[in-house]
């Protein structure tokens, strides 16, 4: 029996372009510190937030719209308090004002779970909320940089893939990944290249997914977690615009996500499961876009993207044969599925 699943290692490809995207956005980027409300001590900060927590519990029901809106009410108060009593270093010299802002922020996630509930939220209203609730959803330079990056990855799509035999697919991933980390990327075009290159034998890989059930990927998904660190590494060396390589990057693994779980859908309607790990493996795949596509990701969707995430949506709750393969009431595939995932985009804020 091998060690590692079919699941665990291709899983891990995409994994380290997000963590590695996330900490340099969370150490180059500038808090915003929001003075609407004017607190006069850390125990005024505290009991509006109580106050905030108090009327969320008298609600009842919800909708897409006032969830969105209640969310993004939610981070602006437990942004603004958490900047004042760090300012005020309230958490440093006082530990029960800390514990009481934990708890009250606790309680509010709480509660916003249980509003889930009280809506039969689809896969479109998931992703609605994700993309207006981002941190980034009005950020015109940005927007403007992915409008920017967008004609790169649209004309990956005129690229044709051949018809090849698997073991030939990943002797040619295998020594591109070599190539590549012998050389290193040391400036932008060469990260474009890279992305272009590695796009057509990504696109090729999954071509022959199916098949690469207990395929031992460990050395792929290893030498692509070191080029994308390298790539990182160069941006923060002053190699690569630091910009650029995040959101080239970003747009990357974006892109893989939902080519990813494109296939498994088709496969899953034309194929039947070898096994219980390979069916786990293609649910995960499957829903990965919704669960690992994070709050920068989410607005750098191009309309492509949007086409991706379209099918998905629009094959998984009328696909009988995904409800049996995976042993799902077809009724859990309709809204109970997306209220969980809803429910863990809310244990991710």
């Amino acid at each position: 029996m091998r060690k590692n699943t079919f699941s665990s290692k291709h899983d891990k490809c995409f994994k380290l372009p997000l963590l590695l995207t996330a900490f340099i956005l969370f150490v180059c980027s500038s808090c915003s510190d929001n003075d609407k409300l004017d607190f006069k001590s850390p125990e005024d900060a505290l009991m509006a937030y109580q106050e905030y927590l108090n009327s969320i519990k008298v609600v009842t029901k919800s909708n897409t719209n006032e969830f969105c809106k209640e969310l993004n009410n939610w981070k602006e108060m437990a942004d603004t308090v958490y900047h004042y009593l760090m300012k005020d270093s309230t958490f440093i010299k006082n530990i029960h004002c800390a514990n009481y802002y934990a708890s009250i922020h606790d309680s509010v996630r709480f509660e916003l779970i249980r509003l889930t509930e009280t809506w039969r939220y689809s896969y479109e209203d998931v992703l609605k909320i994700k993309e207006q609730s981002s941190v980034f959803h009005d950020d015109q330079e940005l927007h403007q940089a992915v409008n920017d990056a967008a004609p790169f990855f649209l004309a990956l799509d005129s690229i044709q893939i051949e018809e090849e035999s698997k073991s030939n697919i990943l002797s040619r991933y295998r020594a591109f990944l070599k190539d590549v980390k012998s050389k290193g990327i040391h400036n932008k075009a060469a990260m474009l290249d890279y992305i272009a290159k590695e796009d057509i034998l990504f696109r090729s890989f999954l071509s022959r997914l199916y098949e690469m059930d207990n395929e031992p990927l460990s050395d792929i998904t290893m030498d692509t977690e070191t080029i994308c660190r390298e790539i990182f590494i160069a941006a923060k060396n002053g190699k690569i615009p630091a910009r650029e390589a995040v959101i080239y990057m970003s747009m990357r693994t974006v892109r893989r996500l939902l080519q990813n779980s494109t296939v498994c859908i088709t496969d899953i309607n034309k194929q039947q499961m070898k096994s219980k790990e390979q069916g786990n493996a293609y649910l995960w795949m499957i829903i990965q876009p919704f669960i690992s596509i994070d709050q920068l990701s989410i607005v750098m969707l191009t309309p492509n993207d949007h086409g991706h995430f379209s099918y998905i949506m629009s094959q998984l709750p009328k696909s009988v044969k995904f409800a049996r393969t995976f042993n799902i009431d077809q009724r859990a595939l309709n809204y109970l599925l997306p209220q969980q995932l809803l429910k863990m985009y809310i244990l991710t804020l």
